[in-house]
Formats: C-alpha cells, sequence, structure tokens
C-alpha cells in the first residue's frame, strides 16, 4: 500500500554522487537564488505516491537528523494520511541530515516546486526536528517555495536554536548514543554548528519575519523533549510567540493533555495526539485548533501510540522500503569541521 514511487528508491544512491548542477525552477525562479544541487539528485530525493485525490492538499513529509524519508515515515504518518485521502512525498535530504542546512533547503524547494507544479494544488508540508526547522531556510529565501505552500506543521522544531546544541556537546552525546563515538578527528558533524541560539543560522533565519508567505503554520512541541530546549518560560520551538498572529498556532502537547509522555522521538513519529493536531492543521482553513480537533477530552483519550496500525499485517511491504531506502543511505558523509558553514552571499544580509 505504501509509495507507488515516482523515482526508484535506488536512485537515492545518486544522493552521495550529486555534483553542482543548475537551477530547474524555470521563469518564477529567475530572482530567486540558484540552486547548486544537481537536478538528479533532487529528483532521486523525492518519492510520491500517486496524485490522486484532487480534493485535499498534497502532504510532503520531512524527516529528521540522523534518518531518512521513508526509516521516519514509511510505518506512520504515511499510512495514516493515504488511509485519510492524502497524497504523500516524502523528501529525503543528503546524508541524514548531518551537512550544512542551507544545502539540505534546497532538496525542500525543488519538492515544493515540483509537486505544486505536478498538481496544481497548494502542498501541506509536516517536518519533525531539523524537519521542521530547516525548511524554514527555504520557504524564507524562496518565494516559489512560499508560493507553493499552504500549510506548514513543526514537530518539535528548534526554531530558535537548542540550549544543549553546542557543537562539543550535541555532538559527542548523541553520536555516543547511537554507537558513533569513535569519530575521525577533524570535528564534528557541520550541522551541529547552526543549531545553537547564537548561530549565523538561527540569527539569518529569524531575522525580520519568522512566517513568511500565505502560510498556516502550526508549531508542536512537549515537555519531555530532551533535545529541543528550553520549553519554558520562551518556547525555542515557538514562532510570532505573544503576536496574536491568527496564521500561527503555538501547541504544548502538555497544556492540551497534561502529563502526555510524548519526547523528541516519538512526537515526530508514532505519536496520535500531534498526528491529531497536524491532521487538523491541513484539513482544514488555519493552523490546528484544538476544539475543531476534538477538544481536550477527546485529545486526550487518544492511545499515546497506535500500536495497531504498527502491527498491521501490510507492514512487512513498509518494511522492506525502509530496508531498501536504508541501503541507499548508508554510509552517510560526515560532513566533519571545526566551525559552523558561512552564510550563502543571498542570506548575508540577515547576518548578525
Amino acid at each position: 500500500m505504501f509509495l507507488r514511487l515516482r523515482y526508484p528508491i535506488l536512485a537515492l544512491l545518486l544522493l552521495g554522487l550529486a555534483a553542482c548542477g543548475g537551477d530547474d525552477g524555470g521563469p518564477s525562479a529567475a530572482a530567486e537564488p540558484p540552486l547548486e544541487t544537481s537536478v538528479e539528485a533532487r529528483d532521486a530525493a523525492l518519492n510520491c505516491t500517486e496524485f490522486s485525490n484532487p480534493d485535499r492538499p498534497p502532504v510532503l513529509l520531512v524527516h529528521g537528523t540522523f534518518t531518512s524519508g521513508t526509516e521516519q515515515h514509511t510505518a506512520f504518518y504515511t499510512p495514516q494520511l493515504v488511509e485519510r485521502g492524502f497524497d504523500v512525498c516524502i523528501v529525503t535530504y543528503p546524508d541524514r541530515g548531518l551537512g550544512d542546512m542551507q544545502v539540505s533547503a534546497e532538496y525542500i524547494v525543488h519538492a515544493l516546486r515540483e509537486i505544486h507544479a505536478e498538481t496544481g494544488r497548494k502542498v501541506a508540508m509536516i517536518g519533525h526536528s531539523q524537519g521542521a526547522l530547516m525548511p524554514r531556510w527555504a520557504i524564507k529565501y524562496w518565494a516559489s517555495a512560499r508560493e507553493a505552500l499552504a500549510d506548514f506543521v513543526l514537530i518539535a522544531g528548534p526554531n530558535h536554536g537548542t540550549d544543549i546544541s553546542f557543537p562539543a556537546t550535541l555532538g559527542e552525546t548523541l553520536f555516543e548514543a547511537l554507537g558513533l563515538n569513535m569519530l575521525p578527528v577533524g570535528g564534528v558533524p557541520a550541522v551541529f554548528y547552526q543549531f545553537p541560539p547564537g548561530s549565523d543560522f538561527i540569527a539569518a533565519l529569524n531575522a525580520g519575519d519568522e512566517t513568511p508567505g500565505d502560510v498556516d503554520y502550526t508549531n508542536l512541541y512537549t515537555t519531555f523533549d530532551e533535545l529541543v530546549q528550553p520549553v519554558a518560560p520562551e518556547p525555542t520551538a515557538a514562532l510570532d510567540l505573544g503576536k496574536d498572529n491568527p496564521r500561527v498556532a503555538n501547541i504544548l502537547l502538555q497544556d492540551v493533555c497534561p502529563g502526555h509522555p510524548a519526547e523528541h522521538l516519538t512526537i515526530g513519529t508514532t505519536d496520535t495526539l500531534a498526528f491529531a493536531l497536524a491532521l487538523d492543521a491541513i484539513s482544514n482553513p488555519g493552523p490546528a485548533d484544538i476544539e475543531r480537533a476534538g477538544g481536550a477530552s477527546e485529545l486526550c483519550g487518544l492511545v499515546p501510540m497506535d500500536l495497531e496500525s504498527l502491527l498491521m499485517p501490510e507492514r512487512a511491504a513498509d518494511l522492506l522500503e525502509i530496508v531498501s531506502d536504508t541501503l541507499g543511505n548508508l554510509p552517510p558523509e560526515l560532513h566533519l569541521t571545526s566551525g559552523e558553514p558561512p552564510l550563502k552571499p543571498y542570506a548575508e544580509a540577515d547576518a548578525p
């Protein structure tokens, strides 16, 4: 039931071989920054179901660091959305998100352009962790990406950086947790320098309008997130905090359901409360609305993890897709460096 692929999954191997290529965005992209990544790599990174539901927005799913698109989204979000009549696309940006987020953002630009052009419909995008933060770069600096997008659901996105993300700390912690702590000498992956609150990337990203375009933004986050901190008093995941922007909803899951157990991984993979709010956002005008989604009484009655959907026999095919995609994404380039990647010329005006 999973993806009827527009691009063969094994073509993801091209990501590791990508050379610089020209922009294929057409006349509307003429005044935008050129895409430096190759068209072949960007095409290979995008996989979609058939576009057969014209009454609903196509949904683009964006994964977090250390994983790939199909690894994160095959088993839960894709089948849940397909069952509800949505066309679904998954994008996998390079090297499990260890490289420069300015480069990864080009894959989001390309995906939004392609889906919008092929369907004639505006896209709803759901991203988790880096997949919530990094696409904002695409939205900020490419008008064609903003114009293709109707809704953006950001789940556990460190939108203003994270206090625990200083490269030495985060790199050591995460790589040890993943059993990858025996790193070659030469620094830590480039992306870790872009996560701290004081990074040039975060400063440029949040300079001026935090929520550009005619886009509805829903930010979902959890008290128990071990990576995206702080949650209080000013949550780093929130956008336009305190501005009463009708296009923005900042929702702490524990404000809806006290004690809700979601942490950084589950909030963006199997958490049914986050999914219900995301579904409400992409199914209706405006950002997510708690009452419209069922209210606390209904939402808090959801089982935190939909085990039945994860154990259905059809998931066997999903697992084969995951294995295939994993083989196509190993080993990633680590992008080891001793400092933050410099801002691209188009973003230098927003430097601190």
